[in-house]
């Protein structure tokens, strides 16, 4: 039996996401452990972990107030499909009222146009 679909990559080192978002933002691990109810310790294993829970990725969003959820997203293909809302939807409505409203001057500019020309 073929496998039909082949896996190009390898899933994202979820230690190093944290450890460049700690770094970045010059975050303490002691803060961090100290809301996560944790030794310190533990948040420096979870710098070295590969993977990690979606309960302890959960829970980490929520302390650091930072969506790892959203870095993982990113780096899987457009293609992809999804059942989150479409955080765009309002701005492509109002880009589409907004079209609708420069037809509708332009017409208008160019009636007026004629009326003043003749």
């Amino acid at each position: 039996m073929t496998q039909k679909f082949k896996i190009a990559t390898t899933a994202p080192h979820m230690g190093d996401l944290l450890k460049q978002h700690i770094r970045q933002n010059r975050l303490r691990r002691a803060a961090i452990a100290r809301h996560l109810g944790r030794g310190y310790s533990t948040v420096y294993k979870y710098q070295k972990s590969e993977s990690m829970q979606t309960s302890l990725l959960w829970e980490l969003c929520l302390v650091i107030k930072h969506n790892f959820f959203m870095d993982l997203a990113a780096q899987l293909p457009a293609d992809f499909t999804t059942n989150a809302p479409d955080p765009t939807l309002p701005l492509q409505e109002r880009i589409a009222a907004l079209e609708k409203e420069n037809k509708l001057l332009k017409t208008k500019v160019e009636t007026l146009m004629q009326v003043i020309g003749k």
